[in-house]
């Protein structure tokens, strides 16, 4: 079996977000305890909630701007894999990587611009990931494939672009002009292929300042059959730990890899400052759950090889799955400072969500029928991705945070 070809398997799935997590064994505290612990603050929860007021609480989401078509206008036509973004105006720019281009839309979903398209020249993508902002507002993306950071203007100029070494991939530029990247380093690539990541804080020379998090992995190479080699790297992705991270505009960084349910703060300087843990009940990966996984390595992988369907049937045959899901898939920060971690999604209509503070004390948890797909928070509106008859959409939605009381729910005061 060609190395190469496994290496590239590796690399894709790497770098690309999976949906899923192995909960270990649960913390078995009793009472909600906060404690300092070498200038690192760890705030412990129960599995129920502790909203301050007694109060259950929800978030309900109500639609009300929908991007995208099944035929029609080219220019409102979304691929199968976008990364999106909203400007303080309401202004939304959708990275299409299908077609590696970025489409601005006003905020009446109206079509403005095009930014890049597919190439490798100034200003070109070949496989730009999510539209950030930097300090001074300007644009920003970075191109795996291109290895570089593209800056352009909100109006689509192209400003200039930072180039970087292969291993590297740059998430987020602070206002002090650190990049929070994630180096990657093979070990081996013999039979049992092993490589280390690492994520913290770099500067403009890459020189790296701080340490979030650093992982090796190793995964043995089952060469029986194309079915039995790809079944095998999939196992070790389906519903297996994965990072999940985000930067909030002052510049923290939220880490966590839920092996157990753990969210690390960072401060700017990259210091762990807080640590967010609670109890739970570990969820059993059920048939929705292996669906969810088949239809990704759908839209992820197998566009990206000659798989035939019956190949496919095979594979998906010969897949391991754990027993449980994550202890949680992945969370956005809200713009009140609290925490929305979407704990399950396998459900359409029923995905579980549980939301901490802005101290970090867990007050809610929720059932909501509204995509979690790239959710974001900007500007008092929710914007996230969603699929309809195979067709992705960019929507955005009005939210209202809701109390239970007197026997009805209403909004909390």
């Amino acid at each position: 079996m060609n190395r190469n070809f496994f290496f590239g398997i590796i690399l894709a799935l790497g770098f690309l977000l999976t949906i899923n997590s192995l909960p270990q064994d649960l913390p078995s505290k009793t009472s909600i305890n906060l404690q300092d612990f070498k200038d690192v603050k760890v705030i412990s929860s129960l599995k129920t909630p502790k909203p301050k007021d007694g109060l259950k609480i929800r978030i309900i989401f109500e639609e009300e701007l929908s991007i995208g078509v099944e035929v029609g206008d080219e220019n409102y036509m979304l691929g199968g894999r976008i990364y999106f973004n909203a400007d303080d105006e309401g202004n939304i720019y959708v990275n299409d990587r299908d077609r590696q281009r970025i489409q601005k839309f006003d905020p009446q979903g109206q079509y403005l611009i095009t930014i890049g398209r597919k190439g490798r020249g100034p200003g070109e993508f070949d496989n730009a990931w999510n539209p950030e902002f930097d300090k001074d507002g300007n644009l920003y993306v970075f191109d795996f494939s291109n290895r570089r950071i593209s800056f352009f203007t909100k109006e689509g100029e192209y400003l200039r672009q930072i180039s970087f070494p292969q291993g590297m991939s740059i998430h987020y530029i602070n206002s002090s002009g650190l990049y929070f990247s994630a180096r990657s380093r093979i070990l081996s690539d013999s039979d049992v292929f092993s490589y280390t990541r690492t994520y913290g804080l770099f500067d403009k020379d890459l020189n790296q300042l701080a340490e979030v998090f650093n992982q090796t992995s190793e995964r043995k190479m089952d060469t029986r059959s194309r079915a039995y080699y790809l079944a095998n790297i999939f196992s070790d992705e389906a519903y297996a730990p994965n990072r999940t991270f985000l930067m909030s505009r002052r510049g923290f960084i939220y880490f966590g890899y839920p092996e157990k349910y753990e969210i690390k703060i960072f401060n700017p300087e990259g210091k762990l400052v807080k640590i967010l843990e609670r109890e739970y009940d570990p969820i059993k990966v059920g048939r929705k759950h292996k669906e969810k996984f088949i239809n990704y390595l759908e839209d992820e992988y197998y566009i990206f090889m000659p798989v035939d369907d019956s190949l496919k049937k095979d594979i998906a045959g010969l897949i391991k799955y754990p027993k449980y899901i994550p202890a949680y898939q992945t969370f956005t920060l809200m713009e009140n400072g609290w925490l929305f971690v979407v704990v399950d999604s396998g459900e359409e209509d029923a995905k579980l969500i549980d939301v901490f503070d802005q101290d970090g004390k867990y007050i809610a948890q929720f059932t909501t029928s509204v995509s979690t797909d790239r959710l974001i928070f900007i500007n008092g509106k929710a914007y996230a991705i969603d699929t309809v008859n195979d067709y992705r959409y960019a929507k955005r939605y009005s939210y209202e945070i809701q109390e239970f009381r007197n026997n009805k729910w209403s909004r909390k005061r």
